[in-house]
């Protein structure tokens, strides 16, 4: 039995290091790891926008990238991670053929990382006061037909990217629908009220009920699809 129990033990590390991690994963490996190296393999642009914790910035687009991952401490573990995870696979793939024995790559990168509201350095949370009390928002949503909430952050990467199409629509789409931003660093009796643990959300509610909660990057087809149901 015990034979068996540690074999499906070695089975289990094997796997994980031979494959992406999903976040939650990602993230307690790292907390049980004493002298975890966390390899940011974006461009310096993208890691002085944020980044993961204790991260160190090695650029993939570098001319020694392959010398400068070699120059790691193989005794150590190394998590990797990009942007969405195209990157870091390869980079992921050079550590093996490089030696290191233990190698754990985030699935979906910081997108995924940010937006399931995972600590991040290189950023400055909001603090502005909150502008939505309970009393307030419940008045919007009986007093408005369509109420359309982006719950965001300011360093949450998909929420950035999605900002401009949100403030296009709430633009087009005036007297129409109502479409307000919740930031999730400030109006957190919101997010608890209605249960968001990840960014972006976005809440629709129509003649005052919730009517659709879509969790993750849209584009603008996806959101004017949302608006239509």
């Amino acid at each position: 039995m015990k034979f068996l129990l540690l074999s499906a033990m070695l089975l289990l590390v094997h796997l994980v290091r031979a494959q992406t991690v999903a976040v939650d994963a990602f993230a307690s490996l790292l907390n049980q790891t004493k002298q975890a190296q966390v390899i940011d393999v974006r461009t310096p642009a993208e890691f002085a926008d944020g980044h993961l914790p204790n991260a160190v910035n090695i650029n993939s687009q570098r001319e020694d990238f392959r010398q400068a991952l070699g120059e790691l401490d193989k005794t150590r573990p190394v998590f990797v991670y990009c942007l969405s995870g195209g990157r870091s696979k390869a980079a992921a793939e050079k550590l093996r053929e490089l030696g290191y024995p233990t190698v754990y790559e985030l699935q979906g990168g910081y997108l995924k990382w940010s937006s399931k509201m995972m600590p991040v350095a290189g950023v400055t949370p909001s603090g502005d006061a909150s502008q939505w009390t309970v009393a307030r928002f419940d008045s919007l949503i009986r007093t408005q037909p369509v109420v359309l909430v982006d719950v965001y952050a300011t360093w949450c990467a998909p929420c950035k990217k999605m900002a401009p199409i949100v403030d296009k629509l709430t633009t087009e789409l005036a007297g129409q629908v109502t479409i307000i931003k919740a930031n999730a660093d400030t109006e957190k009796a919101l997010l608890a009220q209605y249960q968001v643990d990840e960014l972006p959300t976005l809440l629709l509610f129509r003649n005052g009920k919730l009517a659709n909660r879509q969790i993750g990057f849209c584009d603008e087809a996806a959101l004017r699809g949302l608006l239509k149901q």
